[in-house]
Formats: C-alpha cells, sequence, structure tokens
C-alpha cells in the first residue's frame, strides 16, 4: 500500500537484508537509519506486477506524489513504474510527467554520499539508495552512475568519459555542419553543457530549453547566463504538439528515460533542412529486465524475451531507429544519419533531415528498413560501440 508519509513506512526486519550492507551502514555511523526496503544486491529476482499495485501508481501519479517514495512504498523500482506510467498516459492520451513528484534531495550530505558510493560499488541499486535516504532517485543515478570512481579501464568513469565523448562529437557535428544555425531547441535541456558548446556558435540567435527537474534547472541556471537562451520549466510534449516556438534549424532529444512520444511531433518543429539528434535512453540500458522489454515493445515493436541481453542490446537499436524513420517518412521527411555510437547506458544519433515529397520518402522509408518481428527494422545500422571511438575522447582536451 501507499502510506501518508515516510514516517508512516514500516521499517523492514534486519533479516530480511544483505549483511554486508548493514556493515556498510554502520561503518558510516548510519545503522540507525530507518530501513523501508530490503537491501538486496543488484539483479535479484523480480516479482509479478499486480493488478492493484498499478493502480495504486498510476492513483499516486495523479494525486502528484514523489515517485521515489511510492517506490519506497511498494518496495519497486521507480524506473519501472515510470514504464508503467508512460503506457497508462499513452492509452490515456495525455503527457507524462515528472513535474511536482520529485523528493527533495536536502538530505543529500558528504557522509551519505560517501556511504552511498560504498553501498553502490558492493551492490546495492541506486533506487533503493534513494528510498533508504530519502533523496530523489534520479538525483542518486546521476551521483552514482556519472560520478562514479575508480571504475572501468584506468581508473576513469565509464559513463562520464561516454558524456564526455557525446559532447565532444556533439561539438563537432555543430562546427562541420553545412547548415547555418540561427535556432535551437533543446526538450531535454539538462544541465546546459551542451547548451554552453552551442552557444560557441556565433550564428546561433536563440537557444529555447525545457527543463522539468528543479534540481537540474538549478544547475543549468549556474552554468548557463548567455541572454539568446530561454529556459522554461515545464513538460515539453505539449510545445513539442503545437509547434508553438516556430520552426528550428537544430533540435537535441537526449532524454534520461525515453523520447519515444516527442519523436511523434519533432517534425512540425524543424525547418526542411535541419540537423536532429536523438538518443535511444534509459530504456535502452535497462532492458535486461523482461517487463522494461515488453514496455520496449509497445514502442517500437519489437519483443523477444528469451534473447540473451548482450544479443538484445546489440539489436535493439535497429527498432528504435525504424521507428524514427517511420515518423519521418510519415511527416514526409528523411534523413542520413552522419555518426552514431552504441555508448554503455544509452545510444546516440546525429542525423541531418531535409523534407520531401511523400513519394520520395516513402520509397527511402522502404529501402532503408523492413518489418520484421514485430516492428520495423533499420537495415545497415552503422553504430560502433564506445571502446571503438573511445580513443578520441582519450586525445581529446576534454579529459
Amino acid at each position: 500500500m501507499i502510506y501518508k508519509s515516510w514516517e508512516d513506512i514500516p521499517c523492514v526486519s534486519k533479516d530480511l537484508h544483505d549483511k554486508k550492507f548493514l556493515d556498510i551502514l554502520k561503518k558510516h555511523k548510519l545503522d540507525k537509519i530507518k530501513l523501508v526496503v530490503p537491501l538486496k544486491g543488484r539483479y535479484t529476482k523480480a516479482r509479478k506486477w499486480e493488478d492493484s499495485e498499478l493502480e495504486e501508481i498510476i492513483k499516486a501519479w495523479n494525486d502528484k506524489t514523489s515517485i521515489t517514495f511510492v517506490s519506497a512504498c511498494l518496495n519497486r523500482n521507480p524506473q519501472d513504474m515510470i514504464y508503467k506510467l508512460l503506457k497508462y498516459c499513452k492509452s490515456k492520451g495525455i503527457p507524462f510527467t515528472q513535474k511536482g513528484r520529485s523528493e527533495s534531495s536536502t538530505n543529500w550530505n558528504n557522509d551519505v554520499r560517501n556511504c552511498a558510493t560504498e553501498l553502490f560499488e558492493s551492490g546495492l541499486p541506486a533506487w533503493k539508495i534513494a528510498t533508504t535516504f530519502q533523496v530523489d532517485f534520479e538525483h542518486v543515478e546521476k551521483e552514482m552512475f556519472l560520478k562514479r570512481e575508480h571504475y572501468g579501464h584506468d581508473k576513469k568513469n565509464p559513463f562520464g568519459i561516454n558524456t564526455d565523448h557525446k559532447q565532444l562529437v556533439n561539438k563537432e557535428f555543430v562546427k562541420n555542419s553545412d547548415i547555418k544555425i540561427d535556432r535551437v531547441f533543446e526538450p531535454f535541456a539538462g544541465e546546459g553543457r551542451f547548451t554552453n558548446i552551442l552557444l560557441e556558435t556565433k550564428s546561433i540567435k536563440e537557444i529555447i530549453c525545457i527543463e522539468n527537474n528543479p534540481e537540474t534547472i538549478a544547475n543549468f541556471n549556474n552554468s548557463v547566463t548567455d541572454k539568446r537562451v530561454k529556459l522554461l520549466e515545464d513538460d515539453n510534449l505539449e510545445y513539442l504538439k503545437s509547434a508553438s516556438f516556430g520552426k528550428f534549424d537544430f533540435i537535441d532529444l537526449d532524454p534520461f528515460i525515453t523520447c519515444n512520444e516527442q519523436l511523434k511531433y519533432v517534425w512540425n518543429n524543424l525547418k526542411d533542412q535541419a540537423l536532429l539528434c536523438v538518443t535511444f535512453g534509459g530504456e535502452y540500458r535497462r532492458s535486461f529486465i523482461g517487463t522494461n522489454r515488453k514496455s520496449i515493445a509497445t514502442r517500437y515493436g519489437f519483443l523477444d524475451l528469451a534473447m540473451e541481453n548482450k544479443e538484445y542490446l546489440e539489436i535493439v537499436p535497429n527498432y528504435f531507429m525504424g521507428y524514427v524513420a517511420k515518423m519521418a517518412s510519415e511527416n514526409n521527411y528523411k534523413f542520413e544519419i552522419l555518426r552514431a555510437v552504441r555508448y554503455a547506458n544509452n545510444c546516440r544519433f546525429w542525423m541531418k533531415v531535409s523534407k520531401e515529397e511523400a513519394s520520395l520518402c516513402n520509397r527511402w522509408f522502404s529501402s532503408i528498413t523492413e518489418s520484421k518481428n514485430g516492428g520495423t527494422y533499420f537495415k545497415n545500422l552503422v553504430m560502433p560501440r564506445f571502446k571503438e571511438v573511445r580513443s578520441e575522447i582519450d586525445q581529446a582536451s576534454l579529459l
């Protein structure tokens, strides 16, 4: 059940926790903290969703209840709940949002972070760390993944290096474009790192940014001060549907989880010749979970629950791009993929798009895709893994 407050959630019996996590809490003198979910390692066997749980998360979402709090009440991964909510919102024709449903991060201090880092490195999922310390789960994920220390090749943070490489390619993509960029739209603005890269381009007169996480917005405002930038604290879907900002030379769809809904409407906001970046985000990274594969199937058609995760991760981006191509063609656009990279936690595509006659777009779509395994499969997708292009960032001054 979903309780009224954190204080109302019952404490979990100590024998339901892995002892190593309790020892870490004791080491950091945080063993008196109330534990409301079992502290078990990553990849524990999932349990079946009950209809009553789905009804509860939908009601809680409609009531603007913190997603982290609901995950604590139900002992459910918040990402799994979000996938369920995305499906619900799609069925009702309403936009999904996390605005007003984020937990505060005021409990996050150096002592908590140090303890959380050790818990995470020992195998405790980020969302369980969030429910333990009553902190927004996305804040914890970013802290644990993007700022992870002593991990990977040369003791460098692999997720941070992936992001550095993405920004390096972003910069080269803008610099080498043969399209004069006047206006840019960033519906998933984040903390403004790419925005600052864009501001180096003198031709850009306006950048419209949208973000709905208060803490991320605060970081954005501390990072970006140029008057050419307009930041809105809102959800981006209604703006994309209405095309109320007019046409843009460049749009970047770089979500933390998914831009599936946005891909239906982005075309009305693009000029006839434009640049488009798309990220296949957290839905890709978490596709080892069967329920998430089912959620991906509702968006992109492809479902295979038996396939090994390694093989699945290699093939599912083709269905994602097949969906992108389908949306493009239906809106009389075609595109050329100038660059694509498969990172550890997402896939990134840099494209040049052009508006064409419907018959030409249909021929283009038929030549690059095929119907396969319930979805639209993008043929001949060239997308190296990050390790194959890692040398680019190792040689760059970004690190």
